[in-house]
């Protein structure tokens, strides 16, 4: 069995009405729950102009790997945050802004950001360093809900000109 470790996500970011079921079902995946202790994510759950929030107990390596996987492929940005398991890994905050690469952060079990003497070295200048805990810091935008005719019309319009 797979070492595994609680985990809470937030999204946000723009969604095509027709992408919600989608990330409602790559939750539901996981086992994301609308609380710690609550009821399962619905459609109903993802509002304009708010966060959506997803909690689940004993995810393998403590990642919501559906729900993480859809976002990258929709552009929509997240934070996770994840508890250790004990021999196997620590706690950590990932951030993925929409765009480019997820970026993962060691925490403490407080969650604060630990920056390891090694990656130190690698970033620098204290202005790296400070971007760098600037970008630890990232929270989610507020979800906009596009109608699908809105997100057709954009994507022509990109590859139109």
């Amino acid at each position: 069995m797979a070492d595994r470790a609680s985990a809470s996500i937030v999204i946000g970011g723009e969604i095509p009405r027709s992408s919600i079921a989608g990330l409602i079902e790559a939750i539901a995946a996981d086992g994301g729950r609308a609380d710690w202790e609550g009821e399962p994510l619905d459609a109903f759950a993802v509002c304009d102009g708010a966060t959506l929030e997803a909690f689940a107990y004993e995810l393998s390596g403590g990642t919501f790997e559906w729900t993480e996987e859809f976002c990258e492929d929709h552009g929509l940005a997240y934070v996770r945050s994840s508890g250790s398991c004990g021999g196997a890994f620590g706690p950590e905050r990932v951030i993925f802004t929409g765009t480019g690469a997820a970026v993962q952060f060691d925490m403490t079990e407080s969650e604060e950001i630990v920056l390891a003497r090694s990656l130190i070295g690698d970033l620098g200048s204290m202005e790296t360093i400070e971007a760098w805990f600037r970008l630890a810091e990232f929270t989610p935008p507020p979800l906009t809900i596009i109608e699908d005719c809105d997100a057709t019309a954009m994507v022509e319009e990109t590859l139109h000109g």
